[in-house]
């Protein structure tokens, strides 16, 4: 523990902040559009739009979703693996080239 004037400024220092951060907190996140912000973007509130909803189609929709980003996902990653196959070739291609024009020195 630091003694004197330099003692109290931190103690000081300290308790500011710890007041200041919840105050300034609750503050900030009171805001009513803060508040429906957060809301939407965590989906806290997510209810069905109807209660005759049929879950049943609304699951099998999701599970297409998932099938299709599924397939997506594998189709990506099969073009990715091209490109990093044609850029290792080109790569490969240069660096060919390169030692064959170092030859002619």
């Amino acid at each position: 523990m630091v003694l004197g004037k330099q003692g109290m400024r931190l103690e000081a220092l300290k308790f500011s902040i710890y007041i200041l951060i919840p105050v300034v907190a609750s503050i900030s996140f009171n805001n009513p559009n803060t508040q429906k912000y957060w809301a939407d973007y965590y989906q806290y509130l997510k209810f069905p739009a109807n209660p005759n909803t049929n879950l049943k189609e609304q699951y099998e929709k999701l599970a297409e979703q998932r099938t299709l980003q599924k397939e997506q996902r594998k189709e990506y990653l099969d073009q990715m693996k091209r490109l990093q196959e044609s850029a290792q070739k080109s790569r490969e291609q240069s660096a060919k080239a390169d030692t064959e024009k170092k030859k002619w020195w």
